[in-house]
């Protein structure tokens, strides 16, 4: 037990759903396994939410410099429990790759509930989470990323709700005579990606034709729903109490077309298409489906099964089987894990929808693996636009011997494990193979192989990899992508690019002169096929 180091950050507990988190590390064990245990006196058996681990944590890191561990030490659990009941305790359950598992009582002074005072609670987990963050930004600081922790501050105030709205009138009141007509309605998740960089250009063209957005989303660090209103004049966040409360104020407005952006993240997922179907019946505005991930096919949207393999869309009787036990993605804010019931609701939403986009004609194959119904023609297939991304060209100065680059924030779905079994094999053969990450990895990797720059920023990405010495980039993301802007960023530099054959990277990466489609993900193949491809691209000469 003097051997785990841990601490709980912030634990937000609102109606079924449990946010929070903080940072675990073992000295001589690496984490197999963290969830929460919660348990009740009305319930004969506890209930898991399984927490996301090995997130990069520079401040713990430098706290315990003689642990390699705590560089890695961060987590976040998000999920919801089958009622509203609230828990009796909760206790953190961490199982070590030793096989022992070690419960940690979670104190309630950690625990913040909400209550009626919805404004009292809400400054609360505001001043706890913001003491985190600046105990976060001293480490940025004091090492000199001064801008790193201006941007963190930046993103954290900007994602906020700043206030609340109390009554549903209140959100017609905000515009002036014109504003409110035309308005576009987008749902859409708050966490970052691609995704929300296409609302946000979307919400710029928006504003150009001279009309207003109405942006709901969902903030996860407040358990609060959230709308945003942009237009020439307006740049402003509300919470408010659920979506119920939109659509009865949206009921005083004019909308000419509603975008369902991705509805990732939200609680009561369930819910989400019935809103959209029936604030269609109601304004007869045009509806537009967008497909950024699969969440429209099931609650892990990324088509990872409880194995944490990407499942291929298998039959309704695998799903069933898989469903119940799935922990990855936001599977668990969907109580009832029937997928059944999740494709009738999401298919009847695709039903009436005046457009389905997919961004590249693997997701559209998929999508309709999945509904059967659906017919091609209904699909508009709409890579997207990439012209505003700077044409940099980077220059391969070292070409020697083999060295990966890895661009981004690495979590699991995003290839994590693998990097760490690919640098495992690497130290097992003894050869001069190194992987730098221009990003940050969400496990323990060997320090000797592979080593990670920290957070970037876009306009950095090209002098990064050019201090960094990679020469050949493996896009190693587990599941189909829809579209990947880091790949469409590295082919625009002209770099070799591989990656495993699933979704929209591997069919451009298919049709791309440097571009090489893995054979298979096991880290010996892999490195195999690296090790030819290096050479071909450098050495045949």
């Amino acid at each position: 037990m003097s051997d785990l180091y841990w601490t709980i950050d912030s634990l937000v507990v609102k109606d079924n759903v449990l946010f929070g988190f903080g940072w675990i590390f073992h000295a001589r064990h690496e984490i197999a396994s963290l969830r929460f245990r919660v348990t009740s006196a009305e319930k004969d058996a506890p209930e898991y939410i399984y927490a996301d681990f090995g997130k990069p944590r520079e401040d713990v890191g430098r706290t315990h410099l003689n642990h390699i561990r705590a560089l890695n030490s961060g987590y976040v659990v998000f999920g919801a429990l089958s009622d509203e009941k609230y828990p009796d305790a909760i206790v953190l359950e961490c199982a070590l790759a030793d096989g022992s598992v070690i419960d940690l009582s979670v104190p309630p002074s950690k625990i913040i509930r909400f209550s009626d005072d919805y404004t009292k609670v809400k400054n609360r987990i505001v001043l706890r989470q913001a003491g985190t963050l600046f105990k976060r930004g001293l480490y940025l600081i004091r090492s000199g990323k001064i801008s790193s922790f201006f941007d963190k501050v930046k993103r954290y105030l900007n994602g906020r709700p700043q206030t609340a709205l109390q009554k549903p009138e209140e959100l017609a009141s905000l515009f002036e005579p014109l504003e409110g007509e035309n308005l576009s309605v987008i749902l859409d998740h708050n966490l970052g990606g691609g995704a929300n960089q296409y609302r946000d250009r979307l919400v710029e063209a928006i504003i150009r034709e001279g009309r207003s957005a109405i942006i709901l989303t969902y903030h996860v660090t407040t358990l609060s729903h959230m709308v945003i209103v942009r237009n020439k004049r307006l740049n402003v966040r509300y919470s408010i109490p659920n979506i119920t409360f939109l659509w009865r104020a949206l009921q005083q407005l004019s909308v000419s077309d509603i975008i369902y952006n991705t509805a990732v993240s939200f609680v009561k997922p369930d819910e989400i298409p019935q809103f959209l179907i029936q604030l269609k019946t109601l304004t007869s505005a045009r509806l537009i489906v967008l497909a950024h991930d699969f969440y429209l096919v099931c609650p892990s949207h990324f088509l990872l099964d409880h194995e944490g393999k990407y499942c291929q869309i298998p039959e309704i009787s695998v799903c069933n089987n898989c469903l119940p036990k799935n922990r990855y993605g936001f599977a668990t804010l969907f109580t009832e894990r029937d997928i059944s019931k999740w494709r009738a609701i999401w298919g009847s939403l695709l039903a009436v929808a005046d457009e389905i986009v997919t961004f590249s004609n693997s997701t559209a194959q998929l999508l309709m693996k999945a509904y059967p119904q659906i017919e091609s023609s209904q699909i508009s297939i709409r890579p997207h636009q990439v012209a505003y991304l700077a044409d940099k060209i980077t220059r391969v100065k070292q070409t020697a011997s083999l060295r990966i680059g890895v661009v981004g924030q690495i979590g699991f779905h995003k290839g994590a494990v693998f990097i760490q079994q690919l640098s495992h094999e690497i130290k097992r053969r003894e050869i001069n193979v190194n992987i730098v990450v221009i990003g940050s990895i969400e496990v323990n990797c060997e320090p000797s192989i592979v080593s990670q720059t920290g957070a970037y920023r876009y306009d950095q990405l090209a002098s990064l990899i050019d201090a960094s010495g990679a020469n050949v980039m493996l896009f190693p993301s587990i599941w189909p992508e829809t579209f990947s802007y880091v790949e469409q960023e590295l082919m625009c530099m002209d770099l070799p690019v591989a990656s495993f054959n699933v979704g929209a990277p591997a069919e451009r990466i298919a049709t791309y002169s440097k571009g090489l489609v893995l054979a298979s993900m096991d880290a010996a193949s892999v490195l195999d096929e690296l090790i030819l491809f290096h050479s071909r691209i450098y050495l045949a000469h």
